[in-house]
């Protein structure tokens, strides 16, 4: 069965075309009802601040009534808030995120939670693009939509609950809200656990989200850090399921350095990565004598190795890192709630830790790719193997297709690594042609 409709994380595209309009919308309201709730049981709808997310919930929630599913609305909050709200027990057969994340204001999406609170495995979202396609009939009486303006100060409990008895009285920071769905509750969050904060780019109008600001633009959040001498920086993307830290010198801390941080301080046997991590990284943990396991880009892919292999912590360079036994998806807030424990409960500063991974220089080019399949062509992966052989080990090359745009990715990792992806992206233009 084809999942065609969805990307890496849910389906996900510009604002007024298929399926991210309300036609789509209702279908995928349809869909979801059919597919993970028996009339009459409920599903939760959060969303982010962008413009059109409210559009869209009313088209989606129109197709959730339609086959008698009961439908209660979070409001704006954050996507692993809304995942928290799932997870078994919590009352909801299943949720429904209306947020293209860390994407531009004319872009929206969906994503999809089961009621475990996990994202869909490749196998549901294959039956559950199926039924949008199918645009399903309606089922029984109609179902009722309500409003439950708690269920935000649930989550918010739970991260602030996250941090044990950790007090930060002494913690000056600012955090990048992205004009996103975490503003506001961000602040409140670490105020609450005692610390000094600055809050930066937490006043969405719908058309601001991620716009030069949040963990995809860091600048302004580095510089707020030098200038106002604060202990550290947290920057959180639109719908705050990643995070950035930023060092009292001003420097970002990404994905990589986090999970080095949070491995090494818990004393962890392994950690779950993706392609995208960093060869220093792997480097610096196994210094250490922990094992990385990489698997495919995404967070529901981490979630999938974790539960392989064991570990208790995975995540990616960007900022998704996940804490398998506290939610099933990446968290943004949560994450930088536990990268500030693990540095009260270390000797070690930010930066400390930071210097303690050697990353390779890292080059990513994009170009424009019409067929995916073209990267499957048997010369151009005679191509890629040759590149890969020139490395000999001193670093690394990943080619892949976006998962969300029609774009072939080139990351090279190595001493002169813009040079090689420029090379390497060029010809393998004239190869896909």
């Amino acid at each position: 069965m084809s999942r065609e409709l969805f990307g890496t994380d849910g389906v996900r595209g510009l604002f007024g075309q298929y399926p991210i309009d309300r036609d789509g919308a209702e279908r995928i309201g349809r869909a979801v009802g059919t597919q993970f709730a028996n009339a009459g049981q409920r599903i939760v709808v959060g969303r982010d601040p962008r413009q059109s997310s409210e559009e869209l919930s009313e088209a989606l929630c129109k197709g959730l009534a339609a086959v008698g599913v009961n439908v209660v609305l979070a409001g704006v909050l954050p996507t692993p808030g809304l995942a928290y709200l799932t997870k078994k027990g919590g009352g909801f057969a299943a949720g429904v995120m209306i947020t293209a994340s860390h994407n531009p204001c004319e872009y929206n999406g969906f994503k999809v939670f089961d009621g475990d609170g996990d994202k869909l495995p490749d196998g549901s979202e294959a039956e559950l693009n199926g039924l949008i396609e199918q645009n399903v009939p309606d089922r029984g009486p109609a179902g009722q939509v309500t409003n439950d303006d708690e269920l935000t100060k649930r989550y918010e409990d739970f991260l602030v609950g996250s941090a044990g008895d950790l007090t930060l009285n002494n913690l000056s920071l600012a955090i990048d809200s992205a004009n996103g769905a975490a503003s506001g509750l961000a602040e409140r969050v670490f105020k609450r656990l005692g610390a000094k904060v600055q809050a930066l780019f937490d006043a969405p109008d719908g058309r601001n989200i991620n716009d030069g600001c949040g963990a995809t633009d860091t600048a302004a959040l580095r510089q707020a850090v030098i200038d106002d001498e604060l202990d550290l920086g947290i920057a959180l993307d639109g719908d705050a399921d990643r995070v950035m830290l930023v060092d009292d010198q001003g420097r970002e801390v990404n994905g990589d350095h986090l999970l080095y941080l949070l491995t090494v301080s818990g004393q962890m046997d392994g950690v779950v990565a993706t392609v995208m991590s960093n060869l220093g990284l792997e480097q610096a943990l196994e210094r250490q004598g922990i094992k990385l396991e990489r698997v495919q880009v995404g967070d529901r892919y981490v979630l999938e190795g974790l539960k392989r292999t064991g570990y208790h912590l995975g995540g990616e360079q960007s900022g998704h890192i996940v804490f398998p036994e506290l939610l099933k998806t990446g968290d943004g807030l949560l994450t930088a709630v536990q990268a500030v424990k693990a540095l009260a409960s270390s000797d070690k500063t930010l930066a400390q830790w930071r210097d303690e991974v050697k990353l390779l220089p890292q080059a990513l080019v994009n170009f424009t790719l019409a067929d995916k399949a073209a990267l499957k062509r048997p010369e151009v992966e005679a191509f890629i193997k040759r590149e890969t052989e020139k490395l000999s080990g001193q670093g690394r090359l990943l080619i892949r297709p976006s998962g969300t745009e029609p774009l072939a990715r080139v990351m090279v990792e190595a001493p002169d690594a813009q040079t090689i992806a420029n090379r390497i992206a060029e010809e393998l233009k004239g190869l896909v042609a």
